[in-house]
């Protein structure tokens, strides 16, 4: 499986897991990325902030992961915020209707004072 680690940085404020995905994303990052989150997940995070203020591309493939790890953090009683939209990412993400299926904010700031 490809390693995405270059692709993905996490932190973790108090229980949230903040992630920034950098760069350009391909199809084949879909399933390391399912497996990166359920990872976190079975470490004990719950609720994730996907940030995407440094985000270039992200395909069909990927997209479809994101929605994956959201049904993955719903079913464990947590929950998956995005942030940070721009370029390209941001364009998706509206004309997908991805608004509907997830909540966001403008940044981790403001994501992390909401969820505490």
């Amino acid at each position: 499986m490809k390693d995405i680690g270059e692709k993905v940085k996490f932190r973790k404020e108090d229980s949230i897991g903040v992630v920034r995905l950098l760069g350009e994303f391909d199809t084949e990052d879909r399933e390391p990325l399912i497996v990166y989150f359920d990872d976190k997940m079975r470490e004990g995070i719950k609720h994730f902030i996907v940030d995407l203020s440094e985000t270039v591309y992200i395909p069909s493939a990927v997209w479809g992961a994101l929605i994956t790890i959201l049904k993955h953090a719903r079913e464990n009683g947590g929950d998956v915020y995005i942030c940070g939209l721009n370029g390209q990412p941001a364009k998706v993400f509206h004309v997908m209707s991805f608004d509907k299926v997830f909540k966001t904010f403008k940044d981790t700031y403001e994501a992390l004072n909401s969820l505490r």
